[in-house]
């Protein structure tokens, strides 16, 4: 995880070495010395110093690679991590990077400063295999719909964690101007999505989850919970996709927050009647199985907005079918991404051996 530590101890050539590195990361997973060589200010004695330096760091891997028959540097996460933390740094959005304040196989979280001395939250999300397989269709058309008329498949390959970051910011966005309780965003960077902190008890710390806290109201917070998402449903236009306890920040005054959009589904996407179902019963499901409490029926409680949430899918077919090819198109690259097959290079073997395949880790 590249944070505080591995930021201060970076500087602007080091950054420039990472940069390059990504770029040549669409063709390559090592990247031989020449190559860097060529696209860098610096003679050889600095390069190996400084790729030296970045792979003590965790930035990149550095070593001899018998296939180029010389010394390469492959990137990891943690160097996409640097390059995003530096970026948002260097525009503002945060001044004093804090720590690591919740960290999964799916996304990493860190606290940090903003320039009005704010704690703010900042998700760096991930590649993890078995989400992937579970959102990779309606992922593939909520980023091409977030990335809208900027859209250029041919040109631009997004892999896993990029994606979830832009629909996560989209959504984010579209939900704060409408008011709804969620973090407001701040701004995002490759697979970096930073926002408001919804803060607990102790400065700097999130608000716990729902799951984590005994309600004196369940009644009442469950019916609050159920009318946001409705709305959130009908007025955002974005059905959640994962909705659960987990989700749900609870604030020292009792406020709700709404968190974790990555995996969100646009309405018009055939598969959101069936998630917007399926949200609304688990959430339910939580409340009954915790408080012994008397629920409302799932079903009763979609049915209510079952012919809206149909209305407005036909209303935006034009707008699904517009951005359904693409989609396709986005989800096959994302696929050879997650396989291990960035674009070829001219020079590079299709499917190379002694080590110098792409491993399966998200790039960011």
């Amino acid at each position: 995880m590249a944070g505080s530590e591995e930021s201060e101890a970076v500087d602007k050539r080091d950054i420039a070495i990472l940069r390059t590195m990504e770029g040549l990361s669409r063709a390559f997973e090592w990247i031989p010395e020449d190559k860097l060589l060529e696209r860098l200010p610096m003679d050889y004695i600095e390069l190996a110093r400084r790729l030296q330096k970045l792979d003590r760091l965790n930035l990149i891997d550095y070593k001899f690679v018998p296939y180029f028959d010389t010394f390469a540097a492959r990137m990891k996460e943690k160097g996409y991590d640097t390059l995003a933390l530096w970026d948002m740094k260097k525009h503002n959005v945060f001044k004093e990077l804090g720590t690591v304040i919740g960290e999964g196989k799916e996304a990493t979280i860190l606290n940090a400063k903003d320039p009005d001395d704010e704690w703010i939250a900042i998700k760096l999300h991930r590649y993890h295999a078995p989400e992937f397989r579970r959102i990779r269709k309606t992922l593939a058309y909520a980023a091409v719909k977030a990335r809208g008329e900027e859209l250029n498949i041919e040109d631009h390959r997004i892999d896993v964690p990029r994606a979830k970051a832009q629909v996560e910011m989209k959504v984010l966005e579209r939900l704060s101007e409408l008011d709804f309780p969620v973090p407001g965003p701040r701004s995002i960077n490759r697979h970096a999505v930073a926002m408001d902190m919804i803060e607990g008890d102790v400065s700097g710390l999130p608000a716990p989850i729902l799951a984590k806290v005994r309600l004196e109201n369940p009644e009442d917070a469950l019916e609050v919970i159920l009318e946001d998402y409705k709305d959130m449903v009908l007025q955002g236009h974005y059905v959640h996709g994962d909705f659960s306890e987990h989700n749900v920040l609870v604030t020292p005054d009792g406020e709700l927050y709404y968190v974790d959009w990555p995996q969100a589904v646009p309405i018009e996407h055939p598969s959101a009647p069936q998630l917007c179902y399926r949200d609304i019963r688990n959430i339910i499901k939580y409340f009954e199985r915790r408080y012994r409490m008397d629920v409302p029926d799932p079903k009763e409680v979609y049915n209510e907005i079952k012919d809206d949430v149909k209305r407005i899918m036909e209303e935006k077919r034009k707008e699904y079918e517009k951005y359904k090819k693409a989609a396709h198109r986005t989800l096959k690259a994302m696929e050879e991404s997650a396989e291990g097959r960035p674009a070829r290079a001219p020079g590079r073997r299709p499917h190379e051996k002694d080590g110098v395949s792409r491993g399966r880790h998200g790039r960011g």
